[in-house]
């Protein structure tokens, strides 16, 4: 299939695009909007997503609106693709793959619509890219990134990644942290240890609670576990009998809370999802601990990121739950998890 070029920057002004339904997602597609303004420096940019997703974009600097919609069912996709069509977009790209992103844009009279032509959508587009075998082997920040790079491609690395968090929501989170009994200097350490794609990918509690214990000793660190409420009971089993250096904050940290809090931790231990995700825009240097998923297409990405992962003949599997031993995760050592650990710590404090 031949490439049909983009409009031309000259002729666009104004561009939406339909953002993905996870949280990870949503943050690797945050190089594909830096670059998007890059190409259409005059045109006003507008996203849309699910409640779940937006608040993760407030204050970019690459957009000029940030909608939270409401498109499941007959009422919810006409109401929203009304409100689409209200706002006379010239141009539109469907990050998710899902032939109905691309209705919806059609239903809402996007000019010219651009995306990847999988799941049977290629007609419902007008710039189709199409998916080569390739495609699905690099990163997710490159998935997106080729969207553009097909009609204006670039040489040399992609943009960052890039989330916005505000003066106040820092002084915020430093006063929450404060309330909790963290002195000032002392060093936070966040850990995530749930996943909500499933228990796969979730390393073990204890030895998350084994390095954690670890880092209070040795930098008299304070803890704080991170996760959704229904998260909350995993939370707790990082911090049995942990002491009051620990403290599960586990339903407790809505969206920008939690970016407030990552942005002011000083190290993240988790597992592959939104939150590592999030932490790795943020510049937070982080830990993460990989097994079912692909680290090749997922990994977080920045020169304060690590990934800990042990070789088995199953990974990645990409299932949501281990049918078997689950291998992948027992075997990453505790001590694996405190030298990667350790090391991140070293280049943020030089010794």
């Amino acid at each position: 299939m031949k490439i049909r070029p983009l409009p031309a920057p000259s002729t666009v002004d104004r561009i939406f695009v339909r953002l993905t339904n996870w949280v990870g997602d949503v943050v690797m597609g945050t190089p594909f909007l830096q670059r998007l303004r890059e190409v259409y420096p005059s045109a006003d940019i507008v996203v849309a997503g699910r409640s779940n997703v937006t608040g993760l974009l407030v204050g970019h600097p690459a957009l000029n609106e940030v909608w939270t919609i409401n498109d499941r069912g007959a009422g919810g996709f006409i109401s929203t693709a009304k409100r689409i069509r209200a706002g006379g977009f010239d141009l539109g790209f469907s990050l998710p793959n899902a032939s109905r992103a691309a209705l919806l844009m059609l239903a809402g009279g996007v000019r010219a619509r651009a995306g990847y032509a999988r799941d049977g959508r290629g007609a419902l587009l007008t710039h189709p890219v199409p998916l080569r075998p390739d495609d699905l082997a690099v990163h997710e920040v490159r998935y997106y990134l080729r969207l553009l790079d097909a009609t204006f491609p670039r040489v040399g690395p992609p943009p960052d990644l890039l989330l916005a968090v505000s003066a106040e929501e820092l002084a915020e989170a430093r006063a929450w942290l404060a309330s909790i009994g963290v002195e000032p200097g002392q060093l936070v350490v966040g850990v995530n240890p749930a996943a909500f794609y499933g228990t796969a990918k979730r390393w073990h509690a204890d030895r998350y609670r084994a390095v954690a214990a670890h880092l209070v000793r040795a930098h008299n660190a304070r803890v704080v576990v991170t996760g959704l409420p229904t998260e909350r009971d995993v939370g707790a089993e990082v911090c049995r009998d942990a002491g009051p250096a620990f403290h599960n904050a586990a339903g407790e940290m809505k969206l920008r809370r939690l970016m407030a809090f990552l942005a002011c931790a000083d190290l993240f231990l988790t597992n592959d999802s939104g939150a590592m995700h999030i932490a790795a825009a943020l510049g937070t240097p982080l830990v993460a601990v990989f097994g079912s998923t692909d680290w090749v297409t997922t990994a977080p990405l920045g020169e304060m990121s690590s990934i800990v992962r042990a070789e088995t003949d199953c990974a990645p599997c990409l299932l949501r739950h281990c049918p078997i031993d689950h291998r992948c995760m027992n075997r990453v050592e505790v001590d694996h998890v405190i030298a990667a650990a350790e090391e991140m710590l070293s280049r943020r404090q030089p010794t």
